[in-house]
């Protein structure tokens, strides 16, 4: 007989290994879908675009929401089933094809949004700072990106979920507490609707100054013990009392100047290589994209790395700040069981899908933690 464990044991490596594949395979055919555009469509584009609008930027608009909906339409099979036909296959998703259709739209119009505005952007950067492009550039998407972190609770994750205050009681009492002896200013403690869409759970601190608050999942909140919930709340304090988002967001700043400055060097390669044309020309958007989509790949090891160094930082904070090594190992064994998380990846899987160490590397951490304050005692 198979009992449940080994049931959701097998179910787990099944959905990780498909979810793999499926991130693989969108890799390669965004790689693809960039080179074929150059090759074949770009100048052509360019060009047509040229002819009917005697206004570059009103041109650079038209090409780019021509090459923005090819890049969409032609991912949009492995999008569509690994966001929606998977999630259902493994009965973690509760969204019906209307609600999830409704989910995308807004998605794709904000995505949409961000992309052609920041095109619009850089060909006016290029333009006007031709031997400094890179650096105004930068200088605009580091701020864009501080922006939109401090915007995005009051903003962003409204359109896709509701918020509800943490209703008083026995857990916010007890998070006012720990607030309080980790001498953190309590800032807003606030559970969305996760269960309206998904089986899953989750936890995130979010925002910056005013906006800044912890969300909890109302899947982590209902099926999990207080200490539990606890336990997470206090990970999440962890990230505030070390500024990881700051951190995270230094390190962002220092990749976007080094990758648009690497990009300024070969921009005259790339232009030559050509046979004509200035790296101002619309022709040249999708090797640019090409560029950094490379570039962003080849940087995946090392933000995912320094992301699970914080991440460990906050979990040895939540183990310190609630002594409750116990409900930190139950609260990780119920989300990788929930969430179907592989609690023990391979080395590559580990390094380039990895912003979070394996639950299990999480649960070895808390119970030589555990060990070493009996040893103590």
């Amino acid at each position: 007989m198979i009992s449940s464990n080994d049931s959701n044991v097998s179910a787990t490596k099944k959905y990780s290994s498909i979810k793999t594949k499926l991130t693989v395979a969108d890799i390669v055919l965004n790689g693809a879908l960039l080179v074929l555009f150059q090759l074949f469509l770009s100048g052509m584009l360019e060009q047509t675009v040229q002819a009917q609008f005697a206004n570059f930027y009103m041109g650079c608009l038209v090409f780019s929401c021509m090459f923005l909906a090819y890049l969409y339409i032609g991912t949009f099979p492995i999008h569509f089933y690994s966001t929606y036909i998977l999630e259902h296959d493994f009965d973690l998703s509760r969204q019906s094809i209307g609600e999830w259709s409704l989910d995308e739209v807004k998605s794709t119009g904000l995505s949409f949004a961000f992309m052609i505005l920041g095109i619009e952007l850089f060909y006016f950067v290029l333009r006007v700072f031709p031997s400094a492009w890179w650096l105004v550039f930068a200088i605009i998407w580091i701020l864009f990106s501080i922006v939109l972190t401090k915007f995005m609770p009051n903003l962003l994750i409204p359109l896709f979920y509701k918020y509800t205050p943490l209703k008083s009681g026995f857990l916010k009492e007890k998070i006012l507490t720990l607030a309080r002896n980790s001498k953190i200013e309590l800032f807003d403690v606030s559970v969305i609707d996760f269960s309206r869409k998904t089986r899953k759970a989750n936890a995130a601190l979010v925002g910056l100054g005013s906006t800044r608050k912890v969300i909890l999942a109302d899947t982590l909140v209902d099926k999990f013990t207080q200490e539990e919930v606890i336990a997470v709340v206090a990970h999440e304090f962890g990230h505030f009392k070390f500024k990881h988002i700051w951190k995270l967001l230094g390190m962002t700043s220092v990749i976007t100047i080094t990758g648009f400055y690497i990009l300024f060097k070969l921009s005259g390669m790339i232009t030559a290589l050509s046979g004509a044309g200035t790296i101002a020309e619309l022709k040249f958007l999708p090797i640019f994209m090409l560029f950094l989509f490379i570039f962003s790949l080849i940087l995946v090891p090392l933000q995912n790395f320094f992301s699970r160094c914080l991440e460990r930082q906050a979990d040895k904070f939540a183990l310190e700040a609630t002594g409750d090594p116990d409900s930190f190992i139950s609260v990780m064994d119920k989300l990788a069981e929930m969430n179907l998380a592989d609690r023990d990846p391979s080395f590559l899987k580990k390094i380039f899908a990895y912003d979070h160490p394996p639950i299990s590397e999480r649960i070895q951490m808390a119970e030589a933690w555990k060990q070493s304050k009996k040893i103590i005692a």
